[in-house]
């Protein structure tokens, strides 16, 4: 029953990452903003479940909290707030495109290339299971929050405080441009 469910799992995964990428793909060659909000919604929405298919429950609802329910949110707003017509130079960047597809295709398949190398080789298995010292004891699959929770908090405090340090100068950054824009 195990095996059945866990193929089942990766099954459910290759679908909605594949799904992905192709809401990605829409986002990004989306003439509509409106459009390529909705798009990066369903890519978030599709990788929450990418999540779930690998039992990583926390990591799924914080990509449907944070991304869907946040990033998503405020990107839709801009684009609601800002008024598009006045920029008419849509096709200014038309002719990089002969040239920036094929660097982008080129970029992509050496993505997966080591991607491929650095997820499916022989010392994955070793950097992707949590280490003893800091999980304590914890089994991760029954107790994956805490165990997540303990990785964060125990030796990466510092990198995130320091994100969210920067995250709030960017916000502070925003609302000061924002500000002065409509004075």
């Amino acid at each position: 029953m195990d095996s059945f469910l866990a193929s089942i799992g990766q099954h459910l995964f290759v679908i909605f990452g594949l799904i992905a990428c192709a809401s990605a793909a829409v986002m990004i060659f989306s003439r509509s903003a409106v459009h390529s909000v909705l798009a990066f919604l369903f890519a978030m929405l599709c990788v929450s479940v990418c999540y779930f298919a690998q039992q990583a429950e926390f990591l799924g609802v914080a990509q449907l909290l944070v991304y869907a329910g946040g990033i998503v949110v405020l990107f839709l707003f801009v684009v609601m707030l800002v008024e598009l017509s006045k920029f008419k130079e849509g096709g200014i960047f038309q002719a990089q495109a002969k040239v920036a597809i094929p660097l982008v295709l080129a970029a992509f398949g050496l993505f997966a290339f080591f991607f491929r190398q650095a997820l499916f080789a022989a010392p994955a298995k070793d950097a992707l299971t949590l280490p003893a010292e800091i999980s304590g004891g914890l089994d991760v699959a029954a107790n994956n929050a805490q165990a997540v929770s303990r990785g964060l908090f125990s030796g990466w405090l510092l990198p995130f405080e320091i994100l969210s340090v920067i995250l709030l100068v960017a916000l502070v950054g925003a609302i000061v441009l924002a500000k002065a824009e409509r004075a």
